[in-house]
């Protein structure tokens, strides 16, 4: 029976519309009452989805098959189906994992109750988990359109979600891309692929039925690019204008695609939020990982197929409690995307940036203070004496550990020495990164390469986490989730909205310049950088002395 439209009342009451209830709840059915698209038909069947606010939404189309059927083996095409696929609800998230890197330790100090602090990451957490199953089946899209049809070709942003490359999903109530495709007249994408053990566990040393595990989950990712590649007209979105943008993993999931072969082609911009990775993993680190998973769970390298039909639980689990001594980042000696010589044949951006992409315009940068939303669990947190963050750095840095302390201290003399620490932190893991790929790009002398930082303060706890990981999410979103987190008023939307621009214009034309601020191409020689802050400005090399310090 054809129904046209629907109240939300009853949206949010119908069991065939399932995790729908969970996002509309949030923003993304707004308005009162919503109407089913017309069918769009796609290369695998065709669609429905639901419309409001001026937005048509798909959630959960399938671009590949059941993963499980390919265990540890590059995607296949989703099968195909008859009839009208109900497109209302995003599909099951893979099997998740826990972020484990290696290089970061605490280095002791103060115990006791947790920081006031803590209360706003519980609060990212509550407000980011969704209740969508976990499934080896689990290579699903979503689609944000202003217009369903062939009528206009609009740029297309793919997001890549967060979570290093252990957890997360593509959609949430902080990246519902509702507000980013309405105000940009763009076609935003977000899509679920294989995570941990089942994405990047490298078994191609030891059988040859195994040689693209290592990068499972980003073949995933250039499977639904070809997706996109092959259907996104029917949604009103121009396939020869695709920008990738991800944060935190999904910035690092950006890096490695920029260096991967299979990728080339598939997007033509690229944004890299605080999740740079000029190096990816060493395939002999990748075998160790594996030759040890393989010993936790009791299997014989000869037996390695066993892995294929093991419980998922369990092969992850193994291969997550594996570290590897050394090193630090998103996808260091962990269970990240592996140069294997075949679709990743060298590092992203060492020693130099990859010919892959030489024609790929690039925005990248990080938040100021990253780190704080990772230390905001710890007892310690705003308490530290110079002594405690001595101690810290010297844990983080062996023989290096003093002369950091000074740099640090010096930079930043009137910070409480939690802020000494919390800085070190974030350029170990991020920000250092992030000046390396703008550095190599920029050394190509090919496409531009624009770099920026967020300095805004959420104006909530006494700003006690100052600039967070994460903080851009929300302002180039536009939505305000949690407000525990971001705040409120109208500094934030007015902000939220220049920041918003500034990443619809590079969709549109590979120059994040908007009205009012010209935003300037980054080199090595003024390093001219935005500053994402009320106001919004350029400043040339910000905390020169601490970028030297990592250069040296």
């Amino acid at each position: 029976m054809a129904i046209d439209r629907i109240s939300r009342r009853a949206v949010m009451a119908s069991g065939t519309l399932g995790g729908a209830a969970l996002f509309m709840s949030g923003g993304l059915f707004a308005a009162e009452t919503v109407t089913l698209t017309a069918p769009v038909a796609t290369a695998n069947g065709r669609v429905r989805g639901m419309r409001g606010g001026g937005i048509s939404r798909f959630l959960g189309i399938p671009y590949g098959d059941d993963t499980s059927k390919a265990r540890f083996q590059p995607p296949r095409p989703a099968p195909g189906w008859t009839g009208v696929r109900d497109c209302f609800a995003p599909g099951a998230q893979a099997p998740q994992g826990i972020i484990n890197l290696p290089g970061i330790g605490s280095g002791g100090g103060i115990t006791g109750p947790l920081p006031p602090a803590a209360g706003i990451v519980m609060a990212v957490a509550r407000s980011t988990s969704v209740r969508d199953p976990e499934s080896e089946n689990c290579l699903f899209l979503n689609i944000f359109t202003p217009e369903a049809s062939t009528t206009r070709k609009r740029p297309v942003m793919v997001w890549l979600h967060g979570g290093a490359f252990a957890m997360g999903q593509g959609l949430n109530p902080m990246t519902d891309g509702t507000a980013l495709a309405r105000d940009g007249d763009l076609v935003m994408v977000s899509l679920n692929h294989r995570l941990n053990a089942l994405a990047y566990l490298y078994l191609g040393d030891l059988h040859p039925d195994f040689t693209d595990s290592g990068n499972s989950g980003q073949l995933d990712i250039v499977l639904a690019l070809q997706w996109v590649r092959d259907n996104i007209t029917a949604f009103g979105g121009d396939p020869d204008n695709v920008t990738l943008f991800g944060q935190s993993g999904g910035g690092a999931k950006v890096s490695a695609l920029l260096g991967t072969v299979p990728a080339k082609g598939l997007f033509h911009k690229a944004i890299a939020q605080s999740g740079a990775t000029p190096m990816l993993v060493e395939r002999a680190d990748a075998a160790a990982i594996a030759e040890q998973t393989l010993a936790k769970l009791g299997v014989a390298r000869a037996d390695v197929h066993q892995l294929q039909t093991m419980d998922v639980r369990k092969v992850i689990a193994a291969a997550s409690a594996v570290k590897l001594p050394g090193g630090a980042g998103l996808s260091s000696r962990t269970l990240a995307p592996v140069v294997d010589g075949r679709s990743v044949p060298a590092h992203p951006f060492l020693p130099k940036a990859s010919a892959l992409s030489r024609d790929v315009p690039l925005m990248i940068g990080t938040t100021k203070d990253e780190a704080t939303l990772f230390l905001a669990m710890d007892p310690a947190f705003g308490k530290m004496s110079a002594d405690d963050a001595r101690t810290r750095f010297n844990a983080m840095l062996g023989p290096r550990g003093e002369a950091a302390f000074d740099v640090y201290r010096s930079a930043q003399p009137d910070d409480p020495p939690t802020y000494w620490v919390t800085s070190l932190m974030t350029d170990m893991m991020l920000r250092t990164n992030a000046i390396i790929e703008a550095d190599r790009k920029a050394e190509q002398n090919a496409a531009p390469v624009y770099m920026y930082r967020v300095d805004y303060e959420p104006r909530v706890a006494d700003r006690a986490l100052r600039s967070p990981h994460g903080a851009e999410v929300p302002l180039m979103f536009g939505n305000f989730i949690p407000p525990e987190f971001i705040g409120s008023g109208p500094e934030l939307a007015a902000l939220s909205k220049q920041t918003m621009q500034s990443w619809i214009n590079f969709a549109h034309s590979g120059d994040p310049s908007r009205k009012g601020l010209v935003w300037p191409r980054y080199d090595t020689r003024q390093r001219q950088t935005v500053i994402i802050d009320v106001p919004m400005r350029v400043a040339a090399d910000p905390n020169r002395p601490t970028r030297e310090f990592w250069a040296a």
